[in-house]
């Protein structure tokens, strides 16, 4: 009975990613029994230490789907208790969380709360000056009712952070709810306080440049570049402009009063198959304002590929697509559900979901995800990197409305990335991966968070010779213990035992272990729960 309700409330009130016509170890962040789904990673430049993700997951308490957020202050070896926002209304639901961080480490998080009949709710904006560990009160950035085409639907916020006089203002796209028909038109709303108030919408597409009258879902990308440029990607399909459908760059210099606009590329080889997750996104080079790329999904092959197209003129000219994923040119194997990021460096990280390793074709086939890096600008990229270290079976769960989009960020030569998959079960839930852009090692396998275990506690910590690992079981399972090093080698192991729901206390002697630090793991039927210990 409960699974039932998760699903309706799920895949009719999660979002749609985009436009329609009419090796490595990986952490599982949420383990929830329902659902969670459609991650999305940020990474504190003020710290780089400090990692926040954020998704989409059934509120245990209101039984309402909500967002909720976990922070990690150790570059993603151990994560804290997870945050869960609190709805505006009572019977309300919450979707589609985005988040990016201003340079001096202050975090706003935007998503929808809203609810049907009456029309209530619209597109809110929270924020953290400690990292992820508390949230603000909500602003309403734009209300449902604000357009007569109810604008909740994918809001996109970013913070400007150049050393212009436009930095510091918050920008936030939103296009209208999945269930309104076309023709419809993306929105933009800016905050110049830091998300005290908002300016009324304004329409993204203009004349010679409009999205047309048959896309429904005209998301916009949105990014800013290095001069404080703000730049926005849509898609548009018009006779009058083109026979092609097109992608679109609408950029301004003054905080968007005024755009420029500019053609990305165009398209005839469209993916047919709506199941695919067929989301796009621009980014901006933050050490040269004149160069971006532009990722999507493309058929130019026979099957969905990964492709890249990129500017060196601020967008006035963009390159030839590049193909990302280096499996075999039309083999029948689909990527979908992109995402990419600059480093502060300019090095440029696309990821994508892959079905190359299961050994079938189309939508349908099981999957793992993986990424790539350029160091050109997108002219070449990196062999492939297998992100997943488990290929996740298909479920038909997987084919509904949501769990659109995965994220990732390149940090220092680490590859981070977040993603739902069904991997656990026949449930979604996020996974965060940690890997060396140049090694492809990664951390151990980390559980976040789980419905039957809570956070493990070591004592005393640090120890010389024995710890008590305490940990709570809402029900009775079997478990198997270990203790892992920090390549991830197991050192101790204790055999797979029933424990009792409740409180379970163990003593393990760590004596013969050099000294250094550890990770304790609890890994029941649901996966892997960690915490970290330091032998002295």
């Amino acid at each position: 009975m409960m699974k039932g309700v998760v699903i309706v409330f799920t895949f009719v009130f999660l979002i749609g990613s985009e436009y329609s016509f009419s090796q490595v170890s990986n952490t599982n962040i949420s383990n929830g029994k329902y659902y969670d789904g459609e991650p999305f990673f940020a990474v504190n430049p003020a710290n780089t230490n400090n990692l926040i993700i954020a998704w989409m997951g059934l509120s245990l308490t209101s039984f309402e789907v909500t967002i909720k957020t976990e922070n990690s202050f150790d570059g993603g070896i151990t994560w804290g208790n997870y945050n869960e926002l609190s709805h505006i209304g009572k019977t309300w639901h919450s979707a589609d969380v985005s988040m990016t961080f201003r340079k001096d480490g202050i975090v706003f998080l935007s998503y929808i709360d809203y609810r049907e009949a009456p029309d209530s709710g619209g597109d809110f904006v929270v924020q953290s000056s400690n990292g992820g560990i508390s949230w603000s009160t909500p602003v309403e950035a734009m209300s449902i009712t604000e357009t007569p085409k109810l604008a909740i639907d994918r809001p996109w916020i970013m913070v400007d952070n150049s050393n212009t006089t436009n930095a510091g203002t918050l920008y936030l796209t939103t296009k209208p709810a999945p269930w309104i028909p076309a023709p419809n038109r993306p929105y933009l709303e800016v905050s110049k306080d830091s998300n005290k108030t908002w300016s009324p919408y304004r329409y993204i597409d203009s004349v010679g440049y409009y999205v047309g009258n048959d896309i429904q879902a005209p998301m916009a990308s949105v990014a800013v570049s290095a001069n404080g440029a703000l730049c926005l990607a849509y898609p548009s399909y018009l006779i009058s402009q083109s026979v092609y459908a097109q992608e679109f760059l609408a950029k301004s210099y003054d905080k968007g009063n005024t755009f420029s606009y500019y053609t990305i590329g165009s398209t005839a080889s469209t993916v047919n198959d709506t199941n695919y997750k067929r989301a796009y996104r621009i980014v901006t080079n933050p050490i040269d304002s004149n160069q971006m790329a532009f990722a999507n999904m493309e058929n130019n092959y026979g099957d969905p590929d990964i492709f890249v197209t990129t500017t060196n003129d601020g967008g006035k000219t963009w390159s030839s697509v590049v193909r990302v994923n280096d499996d075999p040119i039309g083999n029948g194997v689909a990527q979908d559900m992109l995402w990419s990021n600059y480093d502060t460096s300019g090095n440029l990280l696309v990821s994508w979901r892959d079905r190359r390793n299961s050994g079938d074709t189309g939508f349908y086939a099981p999957n793992d995800f993986y990424c790539s890096m350029s160091t050109d600008n997108g002219h070449t990229f990196s062999p492939n990197v297998r992100l997943s270290n488990i290929t996740a079976p298909f479920d038909s769960v997987l084919s509904k409305p949501g769990n659109d989009f995965m994220c990732n960020a390149l940090v220092n030569d680490s590859i981070y990335a977040a993603w739902g998959d069904i991997t656990s079960g026949s449930d979604i839930n996020v996974y965060f991966a940690k890997a060396s852009a140049q090694t492809g090692s990664g951390l151990p396998p980390v559980l976040i968070y789980s419905e039957k275990a809570t956070m493990i506690s070591i004592y005393p910590d640090p120890s010389q010779n024995t710890i008590q690992a305490q940990f709570i079981l809402t029900e009775g399972e079997k478990a198997v213990i270990t203790v892992v090093d920090v390549s991830g080698k197991q050192v101790l192991a204790l055999p797979s035992k029933y424990y009792p729901s409740g409180n379970n206390k163990i003593d393990l002697n760590i004596q013969q272990l050099p000294g250094g630090h550890y990770f304790f793991n609890l890994k029941t039927e649901d996966g892997i729960q960690t915490t970290k210990f330091v032998k002295e």
